[in-house]
């Protein structure tokens, strides 16, 4: 076991990755509060870049914050088996993150870039609909005199100080993850909290047989900066993307910008090689040497809400795909009283951007134990199939429980103890 005080560097970010260099057989790094004689008031560790976790080795931070610096486009922590220039990642085993006490990551002053890579970043990156007309450039001139703005006009920009630099790429990538792993098997990730993270707050792509427990989000998709309220798009909790398996994820609190929990298996067919701009995947996309689908996963314990009102707390995405074997129990939407965000559950999507929902592409789904407040509890635009919902309370009298958007979008569901304020349990559309 080391302790990253007792190594030096002329940055926090080389001092960390000496002490993880430096690790000893057990691989065990420990990261307390920031201590040196140069600034010995700053206590908070502040990164440029991505600490990044060998095979075989367990960063343990002990109350303490690690803050990204304003000169940081990375991640905090990510696996060392994948970056820029990497290709295709090879597999890395054992590695572990873990907070002892109260363990803060935290994002910059002043983002880099934000979003992700659909995101165009903009500085600034007004948020409320005076400011967008007042100072930006984007929106057709007769929408911003006449106030008439629509969704995109807020959202297709996130802020970011790289906006408008040469040399730095205009839209937001994996890089703006806060905890990114990548093909790694027997992981574990827990006991932090996520602060502002840049974008998703973890990521886990092709990972199995771990767990993701006792982590607790803040974030809002919107900073007060320079005293400005700034757009800060795609801020998720915790992503599984395509090939997660055996995983679990559990004790989920706080808000986020955008979903609080996601499975997101999307089997884009356009190749993309791994370390690639422009997207939130940092592996490849070869569908013939690597799994698309996502399964065996259970999601326990969650109390959370999303904050910016328009997204999910969790939500199944399968596009030419499939999410199987899944088990849902003991989640409560603890937004305050009248206010309505997406669904509690969201699965599926309409055959659109993501690509093309297949029949049975959400199959052996058990849910139970679940609290609704949102706009709708359990909306299901895709396929849904062979699977059970038990004990589920609906506080939302103008919403149905489950609202079907395609003819056979729901077949062979079991529902029990369902309770609701409204009047209707299933709506289906034709």
């Amino acid at each position: 076991m080391v302790n990253a005080n007792d190594f030096h560097g002329g940055t926090d970010s080389e001092v960390l990755e000496r002490a993880v260099a430096g690790r000893g057989a057990d691989g065990i790094v420990v990261i307390p509060p920031r201590e040196s004689d140069f600034e010995p008031e700053r206590r908070e560790w502040l990164i440029d870049r991505a600490v990044l976790i060998p095979e075989n080795t367990t960063v343990i931070l002990q109350n303490c914050t690690v803050k990204l610096s304003d000169r940081c486009r990375d991640n905090f922590f990510r696996t060392a088996n994948c970056g820029i220039g990497i290709e295709d990642p090879p597999k890395i085993t054992n590695v572990h993150i873990r907070g002892e006490g109260l363990c803060t990551l935290m994002g910059a002053d002043h983002p880099r870039a934000t979003g992700d890579g659909t995101k165009i970043l903009a500085c600034p990156c007004p948020k409320k609909p005076e400011d967008l007309c007042r100072l930006v450039d984007w929106i057709p001139e007769d929408r911003r005199k006449s106030g008439n703005l629509d969704f995109w006009d807020m959202h297709e920009r996130s802020y970011g100080t790289d906006a408008g630099k040469p040399d730095e790429s205009q839209y937001g990538d994996w890089r703006g993850i806060g905890i990114l792993f990548a093909n790694a098997e027997y992981f574990s990730i827990e006991n932090l909290r996520i602060v502002e993270s840049h974008g998703w707050g973890i990521s886990l792509e092709a990972c199995a047989f771990g767990r993701v427990e006792k982590i607790d989000f803040d974030a809002m998709m919107e900073r007060e900066i320079d005293g400005l309220l700034q757009n800060t798009e795609n801020q998720d909790g915790i992503d599984l993307r395509n090939g997660c398996h055996d995983i679990v994820v559990s004790d989920i609190t706080g808000g986020t910008g955008d979903d609080l929990i996601a499975l997101t298996a999307i089997a884009s067919p356009k190749y993309l090689p791994g370390g690639s701009m422009r997207t939130t995947h940092v592996m490849h996309n070869d569908w013939t040497r690597r799994e698309r689908d996502i399964h065996d996963i259970v999601i326990r314990n969650i109390v959370g809400r999303c904050k910016s009102g328009i997204c999910n707390i969790i939500r199944l995405l399968p596009a030419e795909a499939q999410i199987r074997n899944i088990v849902i129990d003991g989640v409560i939407d603890n937004s305050p009283e009248g206010f309505r965000a997406g669904s509690v559950l969201l699965l599926g999507e309409g055959d659109g951007a993501y690509g093309r929902n297949l029949p049975e592409s959400i199959k052996n789904i058990t849910v139970s134990n679940m609290i609704c407040a949102g706009r709708n509890a359990v909306t299901v635009p895709g396929y849904l199939c062979d699977s059970v919902f038990s004990n589920i309370v609906n506080k939302n009298e103008n919403s149905p429980v489950f609202e079907v958007f395609r003819s056979g979008g729901m077949k062979n569901v079991l529902m029990s103890n369902i309770q609701t304020s409204g009047k209707t349990v299933v709506l289906e559309h034709e």
